[in-house]
């Protein structure tokens, strides 16, 4: 394409050195310059001719990293005072005389409560006397069973106890020591309630197999709604017992309310062994063995609520005869109804 530029160029060289090259003997190439393009008037941004004014030890650099994580570093120390003023209102709490007063006060409180609590839960549970409840031999196991069902021909139900000492007698603490269950038919035991207690869940649960209306949750189901009444009747029958200021142990309690399950046992064998269809013959086995329950435990409690022994000289006639009618009342008519409901 043709120049202008070059052109005119050439025609200074040839005119100066009449060399029709210039002065370097060959024509030299020139870069082009676009159109409308001045560069002398070009002329820099605001923003730039402000840096550019700027001093170089007042000219700003874009952050970095590692300076952002030394100040971070640097500012961690300079809190911690702060937290040391925020903790001083508490260290003032705790030096102020009438607050350590009453954190004496508390913790002497509670040292009492706690050694009140040591001395007195072997008094409440009896947990030392656990292992003289299962004391059980198999002709005890039998006879007991009999007894339950069958109280009717047995004319001694008197416990046997001893003592370490004669009650009254030099060193004598004052206190009747009951013969355990494998020496006395009439000693109350946990083995047969607990025993009594699964077995009535299982069979429960086999004959609700065997109608077809078996299913996994049963046996919780069963097991929840057992424990539930029997819960219900030792807290009934505690609360009976205190009300009458009567000193029982809470196992003695757990085991004479256990023997229901016998009773209940029974009946759901009888009733779908042999298949009672009649409505007669069902309620006949029901009052059959609960009257023998009722008995049993109107027999047995007796020794119990109306105290023996040396306590029974303390008991007054007007307070013996509320501890009657409240053996009868729990031995007959509450019973009844926890086993009409069970079975």
């Amino acid at each position: 394409m043709y120049n202008a530029f070059d052109s005119s160029r050439g025609n200074q060289g040839k005119q100066s050195n009449g060399n029709p090259y210039g002065q370097y003997g060959y024509n030299q190439p020139s870069v082009p310059q676009p159109v409308g393009q001045n560069y002398a008037s070009h002329q820099p941004s605001v923003s730039q001719q402000q840096y550019q004014n700027e001093p170089f030890s007042q000219q700003t650099y874009p952050p970095q990293q590692p300076q952002q994580h030394q100040q971070q570093q640097q500012q961690f120390p300079q809190t911690a005072p702060q937290g040391g003023s925020q903790q001083q209102p508490f260290q003032n709490f705790f030096q102020d005389p009438s607050s350590a007063m009453g954190l004496q006060f508390s913790q002497t409180a509670l040292n009492a409560s706690q050694q009140y609590m040591q001395q007195n839960f072997n008094s409440i549970m009896h947990t030392q006397d656990i292992k003289y409840y299962f004391q059980v031999s198999n002709s005890y196991v039998v006879r007991k069973l009999g007894l339950i069902l069958f109280p009717y021909r047995t004319k001694t139900w008197t416990r046997i106890y001893h003592n370490a000492t004669p009650v009254g007698g030099p060193g004598s603490t004052g206190q009747e020591i009951y013969a355990p269950a494998t020496e006395d038919i009439n000693a109350p035991d946990l083995y047969i309630p607990l025993m009594s207690f699964l077995s009535y869940i299982l069979v429960w649960s086999v004959f609700a197999g065997i109608h077809g209306d078996f299913h996994p949750e049963l046996l919780g189901y069963a097991a929840s709604k057992t424990l539930a009444l029997q819960l219900l009747d030792l807290v009934l029958l505690k609360f009976c017992i205190y009300i009458l200021s009567v000193d029982a142990k809470l196992w003695d309690l757990v085991a004479y309310s256990g023997y229901k399950f016998v009773a209940v046992l029974v009946i759901l064998l009888i009733k779908n062994i042999f298949a009672l269809q009649s409505r007669a013959a069902n309620y006949s086995v029901y009052f059959v063995f609960a009257f023998s329950l009722g008995f049993f435990l109107m027999r047995s409690l007796r020794y119990v609520v109306l105290s023996t022994g040396i306590r029974a000289q303390q008991v007054n006639i007007s307070q013996t005869k509320y501890r009657t009618n409240f053996l009868f009342v729990y031995s007959f008519v509450f019973q009844g109804l926890l086993v009409f409901f069970m079975t």
